[in-house]
């Protein structure tokens, strides 16, 4: 399993956790609030992905990264069917 802490604040903390699993891989995000009354990790979202999954999740984040970059929003995939397609600044 690898986990990763992508945000760290004084009062909170997001990780992500991947492990393989018989279908896939499953992805936990998770949070910690240390000073909670009784601290301890939170499962906020759970899914188990293929291989292909994980590789167009992958894909997603690179555009949204790349139109942060350019100050655009994505709000969808123009080459998935039904989509909306992506909204430049």
């Amino acid at each position: 399993m690898t986990t990763t802490v992508f945000h760290r604040g004084p009062a909170y903390e997001l990780s992500l956790s991947v492990r393989r699993v018989d279908l896939g891989h499953c992805l936990e995000f998770s949070s910690f609030v240390p000073t909670a009354r009784e601290p301890r990790q939170q499962v906020r979202l759970q899914t188990v992905l293929s291989v292909a999954e994980l590789a167009e999740l992958q894909r997603a984040i690179w555009l949204a990264l790349q139109a942060a970059e350019r100050g655009a929003v994505v709000t969808a995939d123009p080459a998935i069917p039904g989509a909306t397609g992506a909204a430049g600044a």
